[in-house]
Formats: C-alpha cells, structure tokens, sequence
C-alpha cells in the first residue's frame, strides 16, 4: 500500500494551502494511496540547537 504524508506550514489551517493539499489528498486516496495530514502550526517544536 502506498503512504502519503501532507505538510501543511501555513498557520491558517482552512485557507488557500489547506484547500490545494486537500484536493491532492483527495487524489491520492482515488489512487489507492493510505493519507495524512499534518499542520505544522499547531505543533511545538524547535529547529537545530
């Protein structure tokens, strides 16, 4: 089975970048593919200390 992870960085989770990753997952699910989404905006992390 094929995995699919989407990344969403914007931090309006409903807008404009939502609605295309929305769409592609759509997409990817019609192919048969397992999906995810991820909004990083609501999650608490840090880069390279």
């Amino acid at each position: 089975m094929m995995k699919a992870i989407f990344i969403n960085g914007s931090p309006r989770k409903n807008k404009n970048t939502a609605q295309m990753l929305e769409a592609a997952m759509k997409g990817a699910q019609e192919a048969g593919a397992e999906v995810e989404m991820i909004h990083l905006y609501g999650l608490n992390y840090k880069g390279c200390q």
